[in-house]
């Protein structure tokens, strides 16, 4: 694979044949977004001083984020892993890199169903039935005794479909088949874990490569935007069906590595 350069010289002689925007009205949602229109923070919401919660600081050093999570690795042998690579090579080496901290490349996956996570642990929603007072590992033991009786763990075909920020590659399942099968494995896990959310069958699927790390401004949007569609449309556009066929129990103390429990 070509190596990645910033877009505005070899990036975009090799895009000139392939193009992909985001469609309307999500694509002026999505910048609205990315400049911190609808927010009240001065930072995305990752990201925050030490000991305040966030998985990144302002300079976008990782901070610990303890937590348990059901994922598919991507298979660092594949073409598709390599076209991932290329694509956060390219966003780093752009004139907008400054928005970003990137993700160690052997860190990227797609999660199938969120765990228990955070500082404190648990903000983001406690299992039913479990007593407050668990530590991590009691419940990260507690889901790997029920994930290893699962026996009907099947794989999944998925497309890359786009972007939803610069830095997360959306995933679409490849049929109807995979479809029902990543239903039915989200609602398992969601009985297995005791985790109730409302985004049970509305889950956008992704893989990320990076977290904005500040907002942009007016001057600057439509210009990043572009680039990272651009980008998306040069590196993963194309990248045809990829296969998903290990999903992971992983435990995790920051979003760097994410470190198999039990693999199914």
């Amino acid at each position: 694979m070509t190596p990645p350069t910033e877009i505005s010289t070899s990036g975009a002689k090799r895009a000139m044949h392939k193009e992909w925007r985001m469609p309307e009205p999500t694509r002026s949602k999505t910048i609205q977004y990315l400049i911190g229109a609808d927010k009240d923070g001065s930072f995305p919401k990752a990201i925050t001083d030490p000991g305040h919660g966030g998985k990144f600081d302002k300079e976008g050093n990782v901070l610990p984020f303890p937590g348990n999570t059901f994922i598919c690795h991507i298979d660092q042998s594949s073409q598709f892993y390599k076209a991932l690579c290329a694509f956060q090579d390219a966003l780093r080496n752009s004139v907008f890199a400054e928005h970003y901290t990137f993700l160690p490349k052997p860190s990227f996956h797609m999660t199938i169903f969120c765990g228990v996570s955070g500082v404190p642990l648990g903000e983001d929603g406690w299992p039913e039935g479990m007593d407050r007072a668990s530590s991590l590992d009691d419940i990260t033991s507690t889901f790997s005794e029920r994930f290893a009786s699962q026996t009907n763990r099947s794989g999944f075909g998925m497309v890359a479909s786009g972007i939803s920020l610069p830095g997360t590659v959306t995933m679409r399942a490849a049929s109807d088949a995979d479809r029902s099968k990543l239903s039915d494995a989200r609602h398992r896990l969601q009985k297995l874990t005791g985790l109730y959310r409302s985004d049970i069958d509305t889950y956008e699927f992704h893989i990320s490569l990076g977290y904005l790390k500040r907002w942009f401004d007016q001057t600057t949007i439509d210009e990043a935007y572009a680039t990272a569609e651009q980008l998306f449309a040069t590196h993963l556009k194309d990248s045809g069906v990829q296969l998903f066929g290990t999903l992971e129990l992983c435990a995790f103390e920051t979003m760097h590595h994410f470190k198999p429990v039990i693999e199914g």
